[in-house]
């Protein structure tokens, strides 16, 4: 009887579990939004707190920037960019505390000669006290 009833709650546990991780692609969809909202108005402190303490991005130039150099690279960003929209497409759970996500960047260039972009994107998110933080972030 023990046997059952721990297979029982072990199901129950699993199935709690998986309804758990549904509703993962709407959560990073909201905190892509969330970064979104923050760069079109220029908020690279706020796109900058999306991001865990040990971060890296890794952008097309081939850089590495972590630590407080995230907030400044988004800062020279939003100075070339506008109408940032993320668009999550895949999102998995890797574990409890990490999910992986690949998406498409659509912005338009500021300048003279402004130009529509389409660019695609993989990040980790990992889980830092509770709250989903970009933990590893690669676009090109």
């Amino acid at each position: 009887m023990r046997k059952i009833l721990l297979a029982v709650a072990l199901c129950a546990g699993l199935a709690g579990a998986t309804a758990a991780f549904a509703d993962d692609k709407a959560t990073i969809q909201a905190l892509d939004d969330k970064f979104d909202a923050a760069a079109n108005r220029g908020d690279a402190t706020a796109v900058a707190a999306l991001y865990a303490p040990d971060a890296t991005v890794l952008p097309p130039d081939n850089s590495v920037v972590t630590g407080a150099g995230i907030r400044t690279f988004f800062a020279g960003m939003a100075s070339a960019i506008d109408h940032l929209k993320l668009t999550a497409n895949d999102v998995k759970r890797l574990s409890p505390d990490y999910i992986r996500e690949f998406g498409v960047a659509s912005f338009t260039t500021k300048g003279d000669k402004p130009t529509a972009v389409s660019a695609s994107y993989v990040v980790v998110w990992r889980n830092v006290d509770g709250a989903w933080k970009l933990w590893t972030d690669i676009f090109h």
